[in-house]
Parts: C-alpha cells; sequence; structure tokens
C-alpha cells in the first residue's frame, strides 16, 4: 500500500508538470504567475503525501489538518491566480 501512495504521488507530480508545460505553450505569463502555480501545486502534492503517511501510520487527525492547512490553501491560490492573472490572458490572446 505505501508503495502504491508513492507511485500515486509520482503520477500527480507529472501530471501537474505536464499540465504546467501544457500552459506556458499556450500563454506567455509573467514569473510571478508562474511563481504562484507552482507554490500551489508543491502545496497541494506536500499536503497530499503528508495526509497519506498520516494516514498510513495510523494517525488520521494529523492527516486531515495537512488536507485542510496545506492542500486547501493550494487549492485556493491557484483558483484564484487561474480566475484572475491566467483567464484575462488567455481572452487577450484569442486561445
Amino acid at each position: 500500500m505505501e508503495q502504491m501512495q508513492w507511485f500515486v504521488m509520482g503520477v500527480l507530480f507529472t501530471l501537474s508538470v505536464f499540465a504546467l508545460a501544457w500552459l506556458s505553450v499556450k500563454v506567455r505569463l509573467q514569473w510571478y504567475i508562474w511563481a504562484g502555480m507552482i507554490t500551489g501545486v508543491l502545496s497541494i502534492l506536500f499536503g497530499i503525501g503528508w495526509a497519506g503517511a498520516s494516514f498510513l501510520e495510523g494517525i488520521s487527525q494529523s492527516g486531515a489538518m495537512a488536507l485542510i492547512f496545506f492542500c486547501f490553501p493550494g487549492v485556493i491560490m491557484m483558483i484564484l491566480i487561474w480566475r484572475y492573472l491566467i483567464a484575462p490572458e488567455f481572452e487577450k490572446q484569442g486561445n
């Protein structure tokens, strides 16, 4: 089970890298947008890794708090960046 968790983490990391690579092809963005998106992705992956390890160790409260304190802010950050910084660039460039 533990090996499967880290395999899934690797797949999620690879998919996030491919998504950011696709985004870099579609639209030209400023450095602070990239920093925010990468920080959001890493925050989400860190929270999932922490939660998975905590659940495997039998400390479910720590895993749940990792999801709340790491994943939730990462998701909110990425949604806000997408909505207010990336989507207008898509409209400007006609994608």
